[in-house]
C-alpha cells in the first residue's frame, strides 16, 4: 500500500513536470513578434529624436501588407530606462522576425522590417 501511494505521486510530480515543459515552450510566430515589436516602440517614452515614430510607421507598412492589425492603447509611460530597454526588445523581436519569416511575406516586408532595424538602431544612440 505504501509502495502504490509513492508510485502515485511520483506519476502525479512527473507529469506536472512534463505538463510544465510544455506550457513554457511556446514561441511567437514571426507575424505575433512583429506586433509585439510595434507594441513596444509604441509604449516607449521617449521620442528618440523622431526615429521611434520613423521606425512604428515602417512596422505599420509591414503590418499592412501582411494584413496585421497593429493598434492599440499604450497611455503607459515609464523611465528612460525602461523605454530604452523596449526599444532593444523590439529590435530583437524583429530581428527573429525577419528571419523567420516565410518567404512570401519576407519578400513583401523585409525592407520595412530592416528600416524599422535602422530606425531603432538610430534612436538609442540618439536618446
Amino acid at each position: 500500500m505504501r509502495r502504490s501511494f509513492r508510485s502515485f505521486y511520483l506519476q502525479i510530480a512527473a507529469l506536472a513536470v512534463a505538463l510544465s515543459f510544455g506550457a513554457s515552450a511556446y514561441a511567437e510566430t514571426p507575424r505575433e513578434e512583429l506586433v509585439h515589436a510595434h507594441r513596444l516602440l509604441k509604449l516607449a517614452n521617449h521620442d528618440y529624436a523622431g526615429h521611434r515614430e520613423a521606425a512604428m510607421k515602417e512596422l505599420e507598412a509591414a503590418g499592412k501588407a501582411l494584413g496585421l492589425k497593429l493598434g492599440g492603447d499604450a497611455s503607459e509611460h515609464e523611465r528612460q530606462i525602461k523605454s530604452d530597454e523596449k526599444l532593444a526588445e523590439a529590435r530583437r523581436l524583429l530581428r527573429e522576425a525577419r528571419d523567420k519569416l516565410e518567404r512570401q511575406d519576407r519578400d513583401r516586408v523585409a525592407a520595412r522590417v530592416d528600416k524599422a532595424i535602422e530606425e531603432i538602431d538610430t534612436a538609442l544612440r540618439v536618446k
